[in-house]
């Protein structure tokens, strides 16, 4: 699958606005196996059905007065229902140096909306919403 490009506005409950890109791809098409996630498993609740197709994302984040001018490289995974639509993503990053985490919806075809955590744990953490709209990338 080709990469998706989303320019996005960031803003902290402090006011703070920022300016950012977020790239992703689909990395894998072929959704995860079940001991790939033991893992993420542990965590959840035990349900009798799951109705969920998961997988794997591969991209960069880059907002330059928080991330600094090398994009944030990123992982994660994207849960799909069975009947198609992406329920939402989840990534975080794999730079120890800059950790982030991050969750965005699709709100509409071109539109995403969701939450970022920079610096997960430390006492400077910062909490920013994200809304993002998708470029339309040349053919």
């Amino acid at each position: 699958m080709d990469e998706l490009v989303y320019n996005l506005l960031l803003k902290s409950p402090h006011g703070l606005t920022l300016l950012g890109t977020l790239r992703f791809r689909y990395t894998d098409l072929d959704a995860l196996k079940a001991g790939e996630l033991s893992a993420l498993m542990e965590q959840a609740q035990q349900v009798d059905t799951v109705e969920l197709t998961l997988f794997k994302l591969g991209g960069t984040l880059s907002v330059p007065l928080l991330t600094g001018f090398t994009p944030v490289p990123l992982e994660g995974i994207s849960f799909v229902s069975l009947l198609g639509p992406t329920l939402t993503n989840l990534l975080s990053s794999t730079d120890p140096q800059r950790r982030l985490e991050m969750q965005f919806n699709y709100i509409s075809n071109n539109n995403i909306a969701g939450g970022l955590l920079w610096r997960p744990g430390e006492l400077r953490q910062q909490v920013f919403s994200i809304l993002g709209t998708r470029v339309a990338l040349g053919m």
